[in-house]
């Protein structure tokens, strides 16, 4: 029986932080800087790597299973060049030794560091892994050259010696796979043509280190490939992750002689495998899916006899294991209501003990949990979505949030911004409407040309539901989005204005034909270009066919307050959408807030701008659906909402 001591159990059900807490101080408290972001134990399972926050940057810490204890070894500093300033952060850790350890910083330098953080050896730009020969000074780690990625080398992580690999194929390498001696075997590149600007995806492999890479596949950016994952000890074979001859993505061995997949190795009916591990030459141990909630499948009893006594200890959690089943353990534990912890599970005396948390300051009880469920769309199509209610019960103001993308998705996880609509008395709503990746290739699909049509019916179609179960309240109903939700956020206001009292686009898209030809980080690669207008579906109608969903093109038809905010240094969607956004809502004498922030992309980083963003969203969205708007709401007319009569599944 796993007996569950220190922190690790008791600190989930201990403290309090109450759900009426005023909406600044909560602001505060889910904005704070969090304390660990990243755990991992060395291979003798005897110490500890983090990346934590300290105080200014980011900082890399090590402690021991021991004692728990850790000591920060490289601090974040600030860095003076003659062009700018910037401060120099240790990003990734990896241990590549008991003694040694591979931490990759944001300046696309890497180097090698002992455990009291001196510097042994300037890696690259960035660590791949540790390869499985050695020379006889120390082992081998295979790193990356270049912050492009494109370039190889071997490197010996303790004298800095290193070999570039020569033989390369030729293109941008996407991905790659290697044998168990750390030789790059199979690879996916892409080529542009200069005059078409035609993007070609291609598959490659060589029989050993020595051999010529021979081409297997090749077809457009646009069309399905496959990614390979390691090549085996079996002669002319990959293990790949792949779809071919289903909705969703499995594992396969591929034969390179046949070049076709020849073997499913583990595969799911209905979800997407995203991740698989300990790849070795006969099985892997584990591979993870991820519907509506993520779920690991073992291969090996030892592992799933853990897992399973890991989450009986603590349920209803997403518990990922690492380390070694006959010793130390580690154990990242996660929720809708917990943004997660590290426990180190001893196998032998079968005890959990936590050592770092993400946010400590932050009460799991006191947060909202997230429910998953399905809902039928108006062509029978079944939408996943999740939904997270306030405390009150009965029918409560609406925020239907909606993810960026499109081809994206949102997670049962804790979020900072759904729990704190949440706290503030607010449904919130998050429709996974067709589009959306992680639930199979037909529904993913499905999204393709349907910007402000079936994607934005479906959407539509989830908020009639839970009007119709009494979840929402139809008279306080407000749409909100970035980037590509922005952009649904906008045009919901303009194709269903009965279903909303105000709308909130954050680096939202306004016209959708300039999305496809002014300056952005889409359109500068030919490749992500020449994706964006697949999916989107251009046609020989060109500017016409998107001026009839682009919400610039017809502000004249939104009739309720909007809240628009950009970042200037928005390259993603330029801040050209919101301020020309904007202006056409001013010319058509509406009611709109404008907010700009300076020196932030796509999306904010500074914390003092997270928070003027929040307070901003609260103050609008408690005018316009909350307490001030409660007393003037009236109620639309039972024909503005017509019943959805086709139950959902709740999961």
């Amino acid at each position: 029986m796993l007996r569950l001591i220190t922190a690790c159990a008791m600190c989930w059900v201990s403290g309090t932080w109450a759900a009426t807490k005023a909406g600044d101080a909560l602001i505060d408290e889910l904005t704070s800087p969090k304390s660990f972001l990243a755990v991992s134990l060395s291979p003798d399972g005897q110490r500890l790597a983090a990346i934590g926050f300290n105080g200014f940057g980011k900082g890399l810490f090590v402690g021991d299973t021991a004692t728990l204890n850790f000591k920060l070894i490289v601090d974040s500093r600030r860095v003076d060049t003659l062009n700018y300033r910037y401060v120099r952060n240790p990003e990734v850790v990896r241990w590549i030794d008991g003694d040694l350890l591979a931490v990759d910083f944001n300046d696309n330098e890497s180097e090698s560091v002992d455990l009291v953080g001196n510097k042994v050896a300037n890696l690259g730009a960035s660590y791949v892994g540790r390869l499985a020969k050695e020379d006889p000074t120390g082992p081998q780690v295979l790193i990356f050259t270049d912050a492009e990625r494109q370039s190889l080398a071997a490197i010996n992580p303790r004298t800095g010696k290193r070999s570039r690999y020569e033989k390369m194929p030729p293109g941008q390498l996407l991905d790659g796979a290697f044998d168990a001696q750390g030789e790059l075997r199979a690879a996916t590149t892409s080529d542009t043509t200069f005059w078409t600007e035609k993007t070609t995806v291609r598959q490659w492999y060589r029989t050993d280190a020595q051999s010529d890479w021979q081409l297997l596949q090749e077809g457009p950016v646009t069309a399905a490939h496959w990614k390979p994952l390691y090549v085996p000890a079996e002669a002319d074979s990959i293990v790949v992750r792949s779809r071919q001859g289903r909705d969703t993505s499995a594992i396969f061995r591929y034969d390179t002689r046949k070049r076709l997949e020849v073997e499913l190795m583990a595969g799911h009916p209905t979800e997407d495998i995203v991740h698989a591990a300990g790849l070795g030459n006969e099985i892997f141990q584990r591979v993870v899916t991820n519907g509506l909630k993520p779920q690991t499948h073992w291969f090996d009893s030892r592992w799933a006899s853990l897992q399973a006594t890991v989450d009986k200890a603590v349920p209803n959690r997403v518990n990922s294991l690492s380390g070694d089943p006959r010793g130390n353990v580690l154990v990242y534990s996660q929720a809708d209501v917990d943004p997660g912890r590290w426990c180190v599970l001893d196998t032998v005396a079968m005890t959990l003990k936590e050592v770092a948390q993400f946010a400590p300051h932050l009460q799991p009880e006191a947060m909202r949990p997230m429910q998953t469920l399905r809902y039928a769309a108006r062509d029978g199509l079944m939408v996943p979505a999740y939904l997270t209610l306030p405390q009150a019960a009965g029918p409560q103001p609406l925020v239907v949030l909606i993810h960026g993308g499109p081809a994206a998705r949102d997670y049962w996880a804790w979020d900072a911004e759904v729990q704190l609509l949440a706290s503030q008395g607010y449904v919130v709503f998050q429709p996974q409407f067709r589009g959306s990746t992680g639930f199979g290739a037909a529904f993913e699909q499905a999204g393709y040309s349907q910007w402000g049509l079936a994607m934005q019916d479906d959407v539509t179609d989830g908020v009639r539901y839970l009007v119709e179960q009494k979840i929402a309240d139809p008279s306080r109903i407000c749409i909100y989005g970035a980037s590509y939700g922005g952009y649904a956020a906008l045009w919901g206001l303009v194709k269903t204005p009965e279903l909303y009292r105000c709308g909130i686009s954050f680096a939202g898209v306004t016209d959708v034909d300039v999305l496809l030809s002014e300056r952005s980080d889409i359109n500068r690669n030919p490749a992500t270009r020449e994706l964006a207008r697949f999916q989107l579906g251009t046609t020989a109608a060109g500017k016409r066919q998107f001026d009839a969903v682009s919400p610039l093109q017809h502000a004249d038809r939104i009739n309720v307050p909007v809240l628009l905010a950009h970042g200037d240094r928005d390259m993603r969607v330029p801040m050209a959408h919101g301020s020309r956004m904007a202006e056409a809502l001013k010319a058509n004498g509406k009611t709109y807030q404008w907010m700009v922030f300076e020196r932030e992309g796509h999306g904010l980083v500074y914390v003092n701008n997270q928070r003027k963003y929040f307070r901003a969203l609260l103050d609008f969205l408690d005018e316009n659906i909350g307490s001030h708007a409660a007393a003037r709401a009236v109620r639309p007319e039972a024909s503005m909402l017509p019943a959805n009569k086709t139950p959902a599944a709740v999961e």
